[in-house]
Order: structure tokens, then C-alpha cells, then sequence
């Protein structure tokens, strides 16, 4: 059994076609294809199902990905720890929920690829659950995503603390006439699994609202877009909100706190080696967020009292 059988095997499961597995391991796809019949007659064990679209994992295949991708993980790991630990290099996987990557992310990223221009970084976008299941597979080496998790596989650490908001157009003016109408209303939110859409349909069950339907988009972009132009509501971070180009259009509504404070957290799986790649990663993020953090608790400081007062919703009871 080779490593590059296994990140062949590892390609195929990820892509689903041995067409677009052979481009991402920089192969042809006769080499794909002989080196899955070699695996396969070596496990004795078929791996995948053919399909006319594709190919699927059989039972014995996804038992065999999780040991492939822990065997990589651990090759990986090791050549790391052979290697200079002063200077960061390799790949960095990192993962985020579109609207850390949208706002908190650029500056950080920024930052490290100038100072530590030798780690290759990628960035992969999805909802909180996917972002976990990612960790757990060994597809990313961290993520941030929305709240901490009973999860023993995982260690995790708050990087920020957030404030949601219900977006809507201009038209409603108060939280209370949103309220009203939320029968009517359609809520637009990322797919099943992102952390705020699940804040929101519990907020909605405990207050007892009934959104008239739910509409699921794909990027940020399109739910804001959507919210201006009087198409629905939605729940976001004040910052996203805040930094939206045509903000004129939306308008936010401020939530009682124990709906609307969330924290973020970073993640990763507490059984893996953190590389030099990573360790300089959440330094710089640390430094970052705690500036950021700081900034925001001067400037609220410096904002008068009964200018304040006067930017909070009241913290209406929906029940």
C-alpha cells in the first residue's frame, strides 16, 4: 500500500468521479482508475460503486476513508515534526463560516501570508456542521465556527464574541413591527447546519412565530441582496451587516442578549499535532481579535449615554 494510492483514494471519495479526482491529484485518469484496481485487489474489498454519474463509496470504502485520511494525516504530522519548528511551512487547511470569512478573516490572512509566505493556505467555506465534520475527518487542520460543542474530539477556543441581528428592509421600522407581521415574512437563510439559522428557528419555537416560508440561499451576498430588496428577513452579525455596501437599503434590529450574543470559535481535532503552519496562525488570530475586541469596547465608551440608549432596540418578549 503506497501514500499515493491512498491520496488518489482519498481524491476519488472527495470528487465522486475519477474524471475530476485525476485533476486534482495532477494525474490522468487511466492512473486513477489502475491505482483504485490496485487497492481494491490488495484489500480485497470493493471501494467504490460505478455509476454512469460517478462513483459512491461502498460500506468497506467508507470504512477505509477514515483510516486513508488518518494515515495521511499522520505522514503529514511527521514530516513536520522532522522539520525546522521556527519556520511555518506546508499547507494550512483552514475552514470558516462565510460571514467570518466575509469580515474578521481578510486582514488575518493577510497578514500571515506576508509574514509567513513558505505555508500554502486554503480556505474552506460551509455551515458550522460541516465545518466540524471536516475537522473530524481530517480535511482541515482548524475552523471557526458558530458556539462551542459537546464534543470530546475537539479542542476549541472563543475568538470573538458576536452580536445578531434581524435584518430587514427599510419598510419596518422597529422590532415590534417586524414582529407583527412575521407570519407573512419570509426568512432567508444559509442551508441546513449554519449556526445562525439554527439561532433563529429556535428564537422563532420559543416565541412562537411562524415564518410565512423559508428560503435557502447559497452566499452572503445573495441574502442581503435579497433582504433590500423587501424579499424577506434574516439573522446575521451586526459587523456583516454593518460592512454591507448598500446598507441604506437594510435596515437591523437589535435582539434581548440572550438571543443575540454568540461567540465563535476556533476548532480543531485535539488528537493531532499542531504544526509550526498552525501554532504562528493562532497567534496572529489571537493578536487580532483581541485589537479588534478592544477597539470595539473604546469606542462604545466613548459613545454618550443617552445616544447610547437610544440605538437599542427594546428587548421585547415574543411569547
Amino acid at each position: 500500500m503506497e501514500m499515493r494510492q491512498l491520496r488518489i483514494f482519498c481524491a476519488v471519495a472527495e470528487e465522486g468521479s475519477f474524471t475530476a479526482a485525476a485533476d486534482k491529484v495532477h494525474t490522468v485518469q487511466s492512473n486513477v482508475t489502475m491505482r483504485v484496481k490496485e487497492l481494491e485487489a490488495e484489500l480485497s474489498q470493493q471501494l467504490f460503486i460505478r455509476q454512469k454519474s460517478g462513483v459512491v463509496l461502498t460500506s468497506a470504502g467508507q470504512t477505509f476513508l477514515g483510516y486513508a485520511r488518518r494515515i495521511l494525516q499522520l505522514t503529514e504530522e511527521s514530516r513536520n515534526a522532522l522539520m525546522d519548528t521556527a519556520t511555518p511551512a506546508g499547507h494550512l487547511r483552514l475552514g470558516s463560516m462565510e460571514t467570518t470569512a466575509a469580515i474578521r478573516l481578510p486582514q488575518v490572512l493577510t497578514k500571515y501570508r506576508a509574514k509567513h509566505p513558505q505555508v500554502k493556505l486554503s480556505l474552506l467555506t460551509g455551515t458550522t456542521v460541516e465545518l466540524i465534520k471536516a475537522i473530524e475527518s481530517y480535511r482541515l487542520d482548524g475552523a471557526f465556527v458558530g458556539g462551542f460543542h459537546e464534543n470530546t474530539g475537539l479542542s476549541q477556543e472563543e475568538a470573538f464574541e458576536e452580536e445578531l441581528v434581524l435584518v430587514s428592509s427599510c419598510e419596518f421600522d422597529s422590532l415590534a413591527a417586524l414582529i407583527r407581521v412575521m407570519p407573512q415574512q419570509t426568512v432567508l437563510v444559509f442551508r441546513t447546519g449554519c449556526f445562525y439559522r439554527s439561532t433563529l428557528e429556535h428564537w422563532f419555537h420559543q416565541g412562537g412565530l411562524v415564518p410565512n416560508q423559508v428560503m435557502e440561499l447559497g452566499t452572503l451576498d445573495g441574502i442581503l441582496s435579497c433582504v433590500a430588496a423587501g424579499i424577506g428577513v434574516t439573522l446575521l452579525p451586526k459587523t456583516v451587516v454593518e460592512s454591507y455596501v448598500s446598507r441604506q437599503t437594510i435596515r437591523y434590529h437589535r435582539l434581548p442578549p440572550e438571543i443575540a450574543n454568540v461567540k465563535t470559535v476556533f476548532i480543531r481535532r485535539s488528537d493531532t499535532l499542531i504544526t509550526p503552519a498552525l501554532t504562528a496562525f493562532i497567534s496572529l488570530a489571537r493578536d487580532q481579535f483581541i485589537r479588534v475586541n478592544e477597539d470595539t469596547k473604546i469606542v462604545l465608551e466613548r459613545v454618550a449615554p443617552a445616544k447610547h440608549a437610544a440605538t437599542n432596540a427594546p428587548k421585547l418578549n415574543v411569547h
